[in-house]
Protein backbone atom coordinates (compact mmCIF):
# COMPACT_ATOMS: atom_id res chain seq x y z
CA UNK A 1 0.00 0.00 0.00
CA UNK A 2 1.44 3.55 -0.98
CA UNK A 3 1.43 6.41 1.20
CA UNK A 4 1.69 10.34 0.37
CA UNK A 5 1.98 12.99 2.27
CA UNK A 6 -0.09 16.37 1.32
CA UNK A 7 1.21 19.60 1.53
CA UNK A 8 -0.39 23.26 2.07
CA UNK A 9 -1.00 25.36 -1.53
CA UNK A 10 -2.60 27.81 0.33
CA UNK A 11 -3.00 29.25 4.32
CA UNK A 12 -6.93 30.09 3.60
CA UNK A 13 -7.53 29.58 7.54
CA UNK A 14 -11.33 28.27 5.87
CA UNK A 15 -13.79 27.53 8.63
CA UNK A 16 -15.22 25.01 6.44
CA UNK A 17 -13.23 24.92 3.11
CA UNK A 18 -15.54 22.51 1.11
CA UNK A 19 -16.40 21.53 -2.30
CA UNK A 20 -13.54 21.31 -4.49
CA UNK A 21 -13.72 20.84 -8.33
CA UNK A 22 -11.42 21.87 -10.93
CA UNK A 23 -12.43 23.94 -13.79
CA UNK A 24 -10.98 22.81 -17.30
CA UNK A 25 -12.06 25.83 -18.96
CA UNK A 26 -10.42 28.32 -16.58
CA UNK A 27 -7.40 25.42 -15.58
CA UNK A 28 -8.70 26.44 -11.84
CA UNK A 29 -9.83 25.24 -8.88
CA UNK A 30 -12.73 25.86 -7.52
CA UNK A 31 -14.04 25.10 -3.83
CA UNK A 32 -15.50 27.44 -1.11
CA UNK A 33 -15.58 28.29 2.85
CA UNK A 34 -19.33 27.35 3.33
CA UNK A 35 -19.91 29.07 7.05
CA UNK A 36 -18.23 32.23 5.99
CA UNK A 37 -20.56 32.25 2.83
CA UNK A 38 -17.40 32.52 0.07
CA UNK A 39 -16.40 30.86 -3.10
CA UNK A 40 -13.08 30.64 -4.11
CA UNK A 41 -11.50 30.25 -7.75
CA UNK A 42 -7.56 29.14 -7.04
CA UNK A 43 -4.97 29.09 -10.02
CA UNK A 44 -2.26 26.67 -9.18
CA UNK A 45 0.09 28.18 -11.18
CA UNK A 46 0.40 31.33 -9.92
CA UNK A 47 -1.32 31.01 -6.34
CA UNK A 48 -4.05 33.58 -6.99
CA UNK A 49 -7.34 32.91 -4.86
CA UNK A 50 -10.05 35.15 -5.94
CA UNK A 51 -13.00 35.36 -3.58
CA UNK A 52 -16.68 36.18 -3.82
CA UNK A 53 -18.76 36.19 -0.87
CA UNK A 54 -22.54 34.88 -1.33
CA UNK A 55 -25.46 35.86 0.21
CA UNK A 56 -25.81 32.26 2.17
CA UNK A 57 -24.01 29.27 3.26
CA UNK A 58 -22.49 27.32 0.09
CA UNK A 59 -22.23 24.15 0.17
CA UNK A 60 -21.07 23.20 -3.48
CA UNK A 61 -20.23 24.68 -6.58
CA UNK A 62 -20.26 23.12 -10.33
CA UNK A 63 -18.72 25.04 -13.45
CA UNK A 64 -20.89 26.27 -16.29
CA UNK A 65 -18.58 28.17 -17.94
CA UNK A 66 -15.46 29.90 -17.98
CA UNK A 67 -17.69 32.25 -16.54
CA UNK A 68 -20.76 31.03 -14.94
CA UNK A 69 -20.96 28.40 -11.77
CA UNK A 70 -23.77 26.61 -10.55
CA UNK A 71 -23.81 26.99 -6.28
CA UNK A 72 -25.16 25.41 -3.98
CA UNK A 73 -26.53 27.48 -1.20
CA UNK A 74 -28.81 27.38 1.59
CA UNK A 75 -32.10 27.64 -0.65
CA UNK A 76 -31.66 25.76 -3.23
CA UNK A 77 -29.53 26.06 -6.38
CA UNK A 78 -28.34 29.41 -8.09
CA UNK A 79 -26.29 30.48 -11.34
CA UNK A 80 -23.72 32.60 -10.86
CA UNK A 81 -21.76 34.67 -12.85
CA UNK A 82 -18.41 35.55 -11.84
CA UNK A 83 -17.80 38.52 -14.12
CA UNK A 84 -20.83 40.31 -13.72
CA UNK A 85 -21.44 38.94 -10.04
CA UNK A 86 -25.04 38.39 -11.32
CA UNK A 87 -26.97 35.41 -9.03
CA UNK A 88 -30.33 33.69 -10.22
CA UNK A 89 -32.13 30.85 -8.59
CA UNK A 90 -32.37 27.66 -10.57
CA UNK A 91 -33.63 25.46 -8.73
CA UNK A 92 -35.43 25.71 -4.97
CA UNK A 93 -34.71 22.54 -2.48
CA UNK A 94 -37.07 21.25 -0.23
CA UNK A 95 -37.05 23.00 3.01
CA UNK A 96 -34.10 25.59 2.16
CA UNK A 97 -33.15 28.09 4.41
CA UNK A 98 -35.86 26.87 7.02
CA UNK A 99 -34.73 23.27 7.60
CA UNK A 100 -32.20 21.93 4.86
CA UNK A 101 -29.06 23.43 2.89
CA UNK A 102 -27.31 21.81 -0.06
CA UNK A 103 -24.45 19.95 0.61
CA UNK A 104 -22.28 18.04 -1.53
CA UNK A 105 -22.68 17.53 -5.55
CA UNK A 106 -21.11 16.44 -8.74
CA UNK A 107 -21.63 16.40 -12.43
CA UNK A 108 -21.72 13.01 -14.46
CA UNK A 109 -20.48 12.61 -17.90
CA UNK A 110 -24.26 13.12 -18.98
CA UNK A 111 -23.97 16.68 -17.52
CA UNK A 112 -26.56 16.16 -15.26
CA UNK A 113 -26.14 17.48 -11.76
CA UNK A 114 -26.51 15.63 -8.66
CA UNK A 115 -26.90 17.40 -5.15
CA UNK A 116 -27.15 16.39 -1.52
CA UNK A 117 -29.01 18.25 0.94
CA UNK A 118 -28.79 18.13 4.55
CA UNK A 119 -30.61 19.34 7.30
CA UNK A 120 -28.94 22.66 9.02
CA UNK A 121 -28.19 21.62 12.31
CA UNK A 122 -25.75 19.10 10.97
CA UNK A 123 -24.87 16.03 12.71
CA UNK A 124 -27.61 17.27 16.09
CA UNK A 125 -30.47 17.44 13.09
CA UNK A 126 -33.08 15.05 12.02
CA UNK A 127 -32.68 12.87 8.61
CA UNK A 128 -34.17 15.10 6.49
CA UNK A 129 -32.10 15.54 3.73
CA UNK A 130 -32.57 14.36 0.26
CA UNK A 131 -30.39 13.60 -3.13
CA UNK A 132 -31.73 15.28 -6.36
CA UNK A 133 -30.58 15.06 -10.51
CA UNK A 134 -31.44 17.74 -12.65
CA UNK A 135 -30.29 18.92 -15.82
CA UNK A 136 -33.32 21.47 -16.25
CA UNK A 137 -35.53 22.75 -13.46
CA UNK A 138 -38.42 20.96 -14.72
CA UNK A 139 -36.33 17.75 -15.02
CA UNK A 140 -35.22 17.79 -11.33
CA UNK A 141 -36.23 14.99 -9.45
CA UNK A 142 -35.63 13.58 -5.68
CA UNK A 143 -34.17 10.23 -5.32
CA UNK A 144 -33.38 9.56 -1.79
CA UNK A 145 -34.80 11.16 1.11
CA UNK A 146 -34.03 11.10 5.25
CA UNK A 147 -30.41 11.16 4.76
CA UNK A 148 -28.78 12.56 7.50
CA UNK A 149 -25.86 13.64 5.98
CA UNK A 150 -25.00 13.27 2.22
CA UNK A 151 -21.47 13.75 0.95
CA UNK A 152 -19.01 11.68 -1.50
CA UNK A 153 -20.83 12.13 -4.46
CA UNK A 154 -18.90 10.88 -7.55
CA UNK A 155 -19.49 9.30 -10.63
CA UNK A 156 -17.61 6.25 -12.61
CA UNK A 157 -15.88 7.20 -15.56
CA UNK A 158 -18.07 5.28 -17.56
CA UNK A 159 -21.12 6.95 -16.32
CA UNK A 160 -22.39 3.70 -15.11
CA UNK A 161 -21.88 3.92 -11.26
CA UNK A 162 -22.76 7.06 -8.99
CA UNK A 163 -21.26 6.80 -5.47
CA UNK A 164 -23.14 8.32 -2.62
CA UNK A 165 -21.75 8.42 1.50
CA UNK A 166 -23.32 9.14 4.35
CA UNK A 167 -21.26 11.40 7.05
CA UNK A 168 -23.26 10.74 9.97
CA UNK A 169 -20.89 8.40 12.73
CA UNK A 170 -24.84 6.70 12.84
CA UNK A 171 -24.08 5.59 9.33
CA UNK A 172 -20.67 5.75 7.96
CA UNK A 173 -21.04 3.81 4.75
CA UNK A 174 -20.20 4.44 0.86
CA UNK A 175 -22.78 3.14 -1.45
CA UNK A 176 -22.84 2.49 -5.35
CA UNK A 177 -25.76 2.66 -7.56
CA UNK A 178 -26.27 1.46 -11.08
CA UNK A 179 -26.66 4.86 -13.13
CA UNK A 180 -28.60 4.93 -16.70
CA UNK A 181 -26.43 8.06 -18.79
CA UNK A 182 -29.69 8.52 -20.75
CA UNK A 183 -32.44 8.46 -18.59
CA UNK A 184 -30.67 9.46 -15.26
CA UNK A 185 -32.00 6.82 -13.29
CA UNK A 186 -30.41 4.78 -10.20
CA UNK A 187 -31.00 1.86 -8.98
CA UNK A 188 -29.63 -1.23 -7.16
CA UNK A 189 -28.11 0.13 -4.53
CA UNK A 190 -25.70 -1.85 -2.35
CA UNK A 191 -23.10 -0.55 -0.16
CA UNK A 192 -19.67 -0.10 -1.17
CA UNK A 193 -17.39 0.50 1.38
CA UNK A 194 -18.13 0.57 5.25
CA UNK A 195 -16.17 3.31 6.74
CA UNK A 196 -16.86 2.01 10.54
CA UNK A 197 -13.11 0.45 10.46
CA UNK A 198 -11.62 3.16 9.46
CA UNK A 199 -10.38 6.50 11.37
CA UNK A 200 -12.79 9.44 11.10
CA UNK A 201 -15.58 9.56 9.34
CA UNK A 202 -16.50 9.47 5.18
CA UNK A 203 -16.53 12.94 3.30
CA UNK A 204 -16.01 14.07 -0.25
CA UNK A 205 -15.12 11.90 -2.55
CA UNK A 206 -13.82 12.01 -6.64
CA UNK A 207 -13.14 8.84 -9.09
CA UNK A 208 -10.06 8.50 -11.19
CA UNK A 209 -9.27 6.87 -14.30
CA UNK A 210 -9.05 3.71 -13.12
CA UNK A 211 -12.50 3.90 -11.62
CA UNK A 212 -10.86 4.30 -7.85
CA UNK A 213 -12.85 5.97 -5.49
CA UNK A 214 -11.07 8.72 -3.50
CA UNK A 215 -12.90 9.76 -0.09
CA UNK A 216 -11.35 12.31 2.99
CA UNK A 217 -11.62 10.71 6.20
CA UNK A 218 -12.91 13.45 8.01
CA UNK A 219 -11.67 13.65 11.49
CA UNK A 220 -8.79 11.07 10.48
CA UNK A 221 -6.81 13.25 8.75
CA UNK A 222 -6.08 11.56 5.57
CA UNK A 223 -7.40 10.29 2.43
CA UNK A 224 -8.20 7.03 0.89
CA UNK A 225 -7.79 5.15 -2.46
CA UNK A 226 -10.36 2.60 -2.98
CA UNK A 227 -10.28 0.06 -5.63
CA UNK A 228 -13.71 -0.68 -7.66
CA UNK A 229 -12.99 -3.98 -5.56
CA UNK A 230 -13.69 -2.01 -2.64
CA UNK A 231 -9.51 -2.44 -1.34
CA UNK A 232 -8.05 0.04 0.31
CA UNK A 233 -4.72 0.56 -2.05
CA UNK A 234 -3.53 4.19 -1.05
CA UNK A 235 -3.28 7.01 1.40
CA UNK A 236 -2.81 10.45 1.39
CA UNK A 237 -1.80 11.90 4.89
CA UNK A 238 -2.66 15.47 6.25
CA UNK A 239 -0.88 17.57 8.71
CA UNK A 240 -4.05 18.52 9.83
CA UNK A 241 -7.28 16.28 11.22
CA UNK A 242 -10.23 17.66 8.97
CA UNK A 243 -9.87 16.97 5.07
CA UNK A 244 -13.15 17.40 3.65
CA UNK A 245 -13.71 17.16 -0.12
CA UNK A 246 -10.94 16.11 -3.12
CA UNK A 247 -10.45 16.87 -6.38
CA UNK A 248 -7.89 15.98 -9.50
CA UNK A 249 -6.76 18.79 -11.23
CA UNK A 250 -3.95 20.57 -12.75
CA UNK A 251 -2.92 20.61 -16.64
CA UNK A 252 -2.15 17.11 -16.57
CA UNK A 253 -4.90 15.75 -14.38
CA UNK A 254 -2.60 14.74 -11.85
CA UNK A 255 -2.11 16.80 -8.74
CA UNK A 256 -4.98 15.66 -5.93
CA UNK A 257 -6.09 18.60 -4.35
CA UNK A 258 -7.70 18.47 -0.68
CA UNK A 259 -10.11 20.89 1.22
CA UNK A 260 -9.92 21.17 4.75
CA UNK A 261 -11.77 22.36 7.78
CA UNK A 262 -10.86 24.32 10.93
CA UNK A 263 -14.00 24.83 12.72
CA UNK A 264 -15.17 22.88 15.54
CA UNK A 265 -10.93 22.09 15.79
CA UNK A 266 -10.04 21.71 19.34
CA UNK A 267 -7.92 24.06 20.56
CA UNK A 268 -4.71 22.07 21.61
CA UNK A 269 -5.30 20.49 18.15
CA UNK A 270 -5.90 23.69 16.43
CA UNK A 271 -2.41 24.53 17.82
CA UNK A 272 -1.02 21.43 16.54
CA UNK A 273 -2.38 22.09 13.33
CA UNK A 274 -2.46 25.60 12.19
CA UNK A 275 -3.07 24.35 8.78
CA UNK A 276 -6.17 23.34 9.44
CA UNK A 277 -8.64 25.04 6.66
CA UNK A 278 -5.77 25.48 4.24
CA UNK A 279 -5.69 23.79 0.73
CA UNK A 280 -3.70 20.96 0.22
CA UNK A 281 -2.07 19.22 -2.43
CA UNK A 282 -0.31 16.14 -3.84
CA UNK A 283 1.17 15.06 -7.20
CA UNK A 284 -0.69 11.33 -7.88
CA UNK A 285 -0.02 11.17 -11.51
CA UNK A 286 -1.76 11.40 -14.42
CA UNK A 287 -5.12 9.98 -13.15
CA UNK A 288 -6.97 12.58 -13.32
CA UNK A 289 -10.79 12.54 -15.48
CA UNK A 290 -11.49 15.46 -17.07
CA UNK A 291 -14.57 17.62 -15.37
CA UNK A 292 -17.97 17.19 -16.62
CA UNK A 293 -19.81 20.97 -17.11
CA UNK A 294 -23.40 20.53 -15.96
CA UNK A 295 -25.86 21.34 -18.90
CA UNK A 296 -28.82 23.37 -17.93
CA UNK A 297 -31.11 22.40 -20.62
CA UNK A 298 -32.00 18.79 -21.55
Amino acid sequence: MGTLQADCILDAKALVGEGVVWCEASQKALWVDVWNCTLHRFDIESGLDEQWILPEKVGCVAPLDGDRVMVGLTTGLYEFNLHTGDLSLYFAIRGGGTQNRCNDSVVDPAGRLWCGTMNLQGLLGDPTGELYSMRSEAEATSWLQELHLPNGLACSPDGKTLYLSDSHPRSRLVWQFDLDAASGHIGNQRVFFDCSEMVGRPDGATVDIDGCYWICAVDGGEVLRITPQGKVDRRVRLPVSKPSKVAIGGKNHDTLLITTISAQVGKQLQQDSPLSGGLFAVHVGAIGVPSPMMKTTC
